[in-house]
């Protein structure tokens, strides 16, 4: 077979014209001029027939495994790079999807990649493809793609051919704008999304290609093939030893993120620093001011040792309908109130758009590569009331009595996660000795929240196993969580976080019965907490 021969029949895995000048042309300038980041879409990019082949061989033939963690939920198949491998009778079930891979990793395929995004030479021996099948419920939030040596991301969908997606089931790819490098705005600005025959396609960018794909809510299946174009790898034309600088610039936005963990000490100090000499326990002006908020079970000396018991041998306890009557009366009604006025409540269809819930007393916190969520800077309302209380010397106190440690200082705030937007991304403690974190939660129509399904739910890990990539964190299930609390009406958790521990709050999905509110502290605790009965539990071993 000549060059010639070989290209014809590359070209006919392609739409008719694809590799002709004035095509490449307007692909490469539409290129060149995109916004927020070099990225492109090519409305049909395979043989139509091909593809409608490649779809039925994947509905038939080939298993999916539904995989979730912190950052997304997504049915996924291994990597298509080990077909190769597979026996002659598994392969020909998947003969059409093999002539594909082959195609895309073609040299005049990649030839064409480098040409209009002038990125340079790819790799021909590094193939990086799966293919993902996202149904309702699933997605995938945000990040940049850079990991290792990726040069190129793409997209081709295979949503159903003769039923073209609608836009409001969800599933878009979403880009965002950075506000500097390495900081992704909290919204996007370019929404696309999926159709039949689609090819989306960006460069990766460290610091830069930050994107999502909304969650799925309508009955369909996203179905694409993924997958990215790599930097030439060793004995390649065109491999170059990266430098060092490209090296640290390959790492993904999450490793950067676990480089990047708080260990600011930016808590608000008490102004008074008392020791346990000085601890005067639950007087009764403590009772008193206490009993302006909360349950007065939760005031009854009898039921706090109970509690304080249980803390000090599980690390953890959690207060059942903890504001009183008077107080959580006000706050749903206020909760109930904005949820409504923002068409979230239980029975509303779709994905809100951006920027709901934005007013007075109310923005959005990101960036979105870590968290987001809204928060309120009011300083008048039940919400500020409530964070007082939380920072007041008389709740001190009370922690103090349940976890026999006197915080040294506090940071907190009032958030609200909206359905089909908001979420925290796992962060590790990394302070050096443990945290007190004091969470109380509200949700509408609790009992829908139970099973996590429409996730926020607060999820506490195991150290991530640094051999693992970093792109992955492990699964909330019962190899890595420590701790699953979903979210509830009127309940308070006081949890012992130690170092190294992780924790997130799962995406809150659309079809969640409202937002999860939160009043959500952390508790800095005096130096060297915790070390004595560290101490003692190595004498122990040791006898």
């Amino acid at each position: 077979m000549n060059k010639r021969q070989k290209t014809e029949n590359i070209s006919e895995k392609f739409r008719t014209g694809l590799f002709e000048k004035e095509s490449t042309q307007a692909i490469e300038q539409a290129f060149k001029q995109s916004k927020p980041y070099l990225h492109c879409k090519i409305d049909k990019l395979v043989n139509d027939n091909l593809l409608r082949r490649v779809r039925k061989e994947i509905l038939s033939n080939i298993s999916f495994t539904l995989k979730e963690t912190d950052i997304y939920k997504v049915h996924q198949t291994g990597d298509l790079a080990n077909l190769d491998g597979l026996p002659k009778s598994e392969l020909k079930l998947l003969s059409s999807v093999f002539e594909l891979r082959n195609a895309i990793y073609s040299s005049e395929f990649r030839d064409f990649i480098s040409a209009v995004t002038d990125c340079g030479p790819l790799s021909g021996s590094k193939m990086d493809m799966s293919i993902n099948s996202y149904q309702e419920g699933c997605h995938l939030l945000n990040h940049d793609d850079v990991i290792g040596t990726r040069r190129v991301s793409y997209i081709l969908y295979l949503t159903d051919p003769d039923h073209p997606w609608d836009a409001k089931d969800g599933g878009a790819l979403e880009l965002y704008p950075v506000i500097e490098k390495g900081t992704p705005a909290s919204e996007p600005t370019v929404i696309i999304p999926p159709q039949w025959n689609q090819f989306v396609m960006f460069t990766v960018q460290p610091g830069h290609s930050f994107h999502s794909v909304e969650e799925v809510v309508g009955p369909g299946n996203r179905l694409s093939i993924s997958g990215w174009f790599h930097i030439p790898q060793p004995g390649e034309p065109g491999y170059k030893e990266p430098s060092q600088e490209e090296t640290d610039a390959a790492k993904s936005s999450l490793e950067q993120l676990i480089e990047e963990q708080d260990t600011s000490d930016n808590f608000k100090k008490y102004e008074t620093q008392q020791t346990e000499e000085d601890v005067i326990g639950l007087t009764e002006e403590v009772l008193i001011e206490l009993a302006e908020f909360m349950n007065p079970h939760y005031l009854d000396l009898n039921i706090i040792s109970q509690m304080s018991d249980k803390f000090l041998e599980e690390s953890a306890v959690q207060c059942k309908q903890f504001l009183n009557d008077e107080t959580i009366a006000k706050l749903e009604a206020v909760t109930t109130d904005l949820d409504t006025q923002d068409k979230v409540l239980s029975g509303n269809d779709g994905i809100a758009p951006h920027g709901t819930g934005v007013r007075d007393g109310w923005i959005v916190q990101g960036p979105p590569h870590r968290s987001r969520f809204m928060i309120n800077n009011s300083k008048d309302d039940i919400f500020a009331d409530l964070k007082s209380k939380f920072e007041s010397e008389a709740f001190r106190v009370w922690l103090n009595t349940i976890a026999q440690v006197m915080p040294i200082g506090y940071r907190g705030q009032a958030r609200r996660f909206r359905p089909g937007h908001d979420y925290t991304l796992a962060t590790t403690n990394t302070r050096g000795q443990a945290l007190l974190d004091v969470t109380f939660c509200n949700v509408h129509a609790p009992e829908r929240w139970e099973d996590g399904e429409v996730g926020g739910y607060e999820c506490y890990m195991a150290p991530h196993d640094e051999e693992e990539d970093a792109a992955v964190y492990k699964a909330a299930d019962d190899d890595g969580a420590l701790l699953s609390l979903s979210a509830g009406r009127n309940e308070l958790s006081l949890v012992l976080r130690d170092e190294g521990i992780m924790r997130f709050i799962k995406y809150i999905s659309a079809k969640a019965p409202g937002s999860r509110w939160d009043v959500a502290f952390e508790y800095d605790l005096p130096e060297g907490f915790g070390d004595e009965s560290e101490e003692e539990e190595g004498d122990d071993d040791e006898e």
